[in-house]
C-alpha cells in the first residue's frame, strides 16, 4: 500500500513539474502597434532569431511569414511596395547605427546586419521589428 502511495505522489509532483515547465516563456515578446520587440532568454543563446520567433509561433505567442528570406509578414501585418519589417538590435556587434536607428525605451536600437536566419542571438538582447515606410 504503502508503494503505491509513493508511486502516486511521484506521479503527481512529476505531473507538476512539467505543467509549471510548460508556462514558463523562454523569451517575452511585446507587441505595439507596427513593433514587435522579441527579448532572448539565456537557453535560447546563440540561436538563429529566425528559430526564436519559429519557437514563439509555435507557441501561438508570434504569428509571421517568410518569403525569400525575408519577414513579410508579422502579426496579421503584410508588407507592401512601400512599407517593411525594418529589424533593430541593442547587439553592438550585430548593429549599425549608420543604416538607421530606431528608438525604444530611451535605448537606440541600430539596424539590424543581418537577417532574422542568419542573426545568432544574445541572451539579453532585444531585438524589434518596425514596421516601416518609405516613400517610393
Amino acid at each position: 500500500m504503502k508503494s503505491k502511495f509513493v508511486t502516486l505522489i511521484s506521479l503527481v509532483l512529476a505531473a507538476l513539474a512539467l505543467l509549471a515547465l510548460a508556462g514558463c516563456h523562454k523569451s517575452s515578446v511585446t507587441t505595439e502597434e507596427d513593433v514587435v520587440v522579441i527579448r532572448v532568454s539565456a537557453e535560447q543563446d546563440g540561436m538563429a532569431l529566425l528559430a526564436v520567433m519559429e519557437e514563439l509561433q509555435e507557441a501561438g505567442e508570434l504569428s509571421f511569414t517568410v518569403s525569400d528570406g525575408m519577414i513579410t509578414e508579422l502579426n496579421g501585418t503584410k508588407q507592401t511596395l512601400s512599407s517593411y519589417w525594418m529589424l533593430y538590435t541593442n547587439d553592438q556587434e550585430n548593429a549599425n547605427e549608420q543604416w538607421g536607428t530606431h528608438e525604444y525605451e530611451g535605448e537606440v536600437l541600430g539596424s539590424a546586419t543581418l537577417g532574422a536566419g542568419e542573426l545568432a542571438v544574445k541572451a539579453g538582447c532585444v531585438y524589434l521589428w518596425s514596421f516601416e515606410s518609405f516613400g517610393l
